[in-house]
């Protein structure tokens, strides 16, 4: 069990919850419920069709009399499987916990690790005390920061770059700092973060009202906005580089770029053969990979579901020919036939 962010998550006593609210994908009580229920369910049913067989018409509606069948219905049950799993593994629910999977697309696109952190420093800040606010950023915990990161979106360039992401940026050493920027008069601009699915983005810096203040221009004979006209500088709050202050035009430009990506990290890119190409998480390739497996097995549903609902057309044989020849070839235990 964890919290939200994934920051204090640990092995855990879990307790049933049997009223509505087991149906909540995020509490864990509802998965140990459902399983005892599911599992009941069909110990009884087991039962049930152990000592009872179908009636004469679902036998001949459903053609229940052939392997074909059992085919059709067995898969048709996985695909609905890998289809779920598919789902709540994208969205995020108790069975995939941030701890093992990583964060979910949607906590980057709704930058709710950088409101939590901008939450924790806020906090410190309380009471406007010059002394607190100096640590503030330190209070940050380092997973906080760590999650915080286009790297741990799993939608980041597309689904079909699997593989583990220190090949993508490198083993992560550890955390910087926060990086906040300034215009020469001392307005703080913040950086547009990069979209989801997107590889490349203008660097754009917008002010507290939204309004484009300063970006890095493509064409430099119209960089109105450009970083070195408006005089833009940065400061590093909080990890290895607190307080440090940077205002060289090339230093700030590079870090300008980096900070569309999240917090700034380090990354050792010697231990791996990095080649920094953004790849999807663990999370994304299990989504992907359960979506295919969904994909696939619902069209062996339907392929095997047709060969047998129209087995009569693709074999030659009459519907009563056939039926008459399967209907009771496999009577029950105990079954005396009249």
């Amino acid at each position: 069990m964890s919290d939200v962010f994934g920051l204090s998550g640990a092995p855990t006593a879990v307790s049933y919850v049997w009223g509505p609210q087991g149906f909540d994908a995020f509490n864990p009580g509802g998965i140990a419920s459902h399983h005892v229920a599911a599992g009941s369910i069909g110990v009884l049913g087991g039962i049930f069709h152990l000592t009872c067989r179908p009636s004469y018409a679902l036998y001949t509606v459903l053609r229940i009399g052939n392997i074909e069948t059992v085919l059709a219905s067995s898969t048709a049950a996985v695909s609905w499987a890998a289809l779920v799993a598919s789902g709540t593994m994208w969205y995020g629910s108790a069975s995939n916990p941030t701890e093992c999977f990583g964060p979910t697309r949607y906590m980057w696109d709704l930058g709710l690790y950088l409101e939590a952190t901008e939450t924790v420093v806020q906090r410190e800040c309380a009471g406007n005390l010059p002394e607190r606010c100096k640590t503030a950023w330190n209070k940050v915990p380092d997973r906080l920061a760590f999650y915080d990161y286009l790297g741990h979106n799993p939608a980041k360039g597309g689904l079909f770059r699997t593989g583990p992401m220190v090949l993508g940026d490198g083993i992560v050493l550890g955390w910087l700092g926060h990086p906040t920027f300034n215009l020469a008069d001392g307005t703080p601009v913040y950086p547009r973060r990069m979209p989801t699915f997107f590889e490349t983005f203008p660097t754009l810096f917008l002010d507290s009202t939204g309004v484009v203040r300063a970006d890095q221009p493509f064409r430099r004979a119209e960089a109105k906005y450009s970083l070195e006209s408006v005089g833009l500088s940065v400061s590093i709050k909080g990890g290895a580089l607190n307080g440090v202050k940077l205002d060289a035009p090339g230093t700030v430009a590079g870090l300008a770029r980096t900070a569309q990506f999240g917090e700034l990290l380090d990354f050792d890119r010697t231990s791996n053969l990095v080649d920094g190409v953004l790849r999807t998480s663990v999370r994304g390739w299990y989504t992907f990979a359960h979506l295919c497996f969904g994909l696939l097995f619902l069209f062996g549903h339907w392929w095997h579901a047709s060969r047998t609902l129209y087995r009569d057309l693709l074999s030659g044989l009459e519907s009563d020919a056939s039926t008459l020849v399967e209907f009771g070839a496999f009577s029950k235990v105990g079954q005396v036939d009249t």
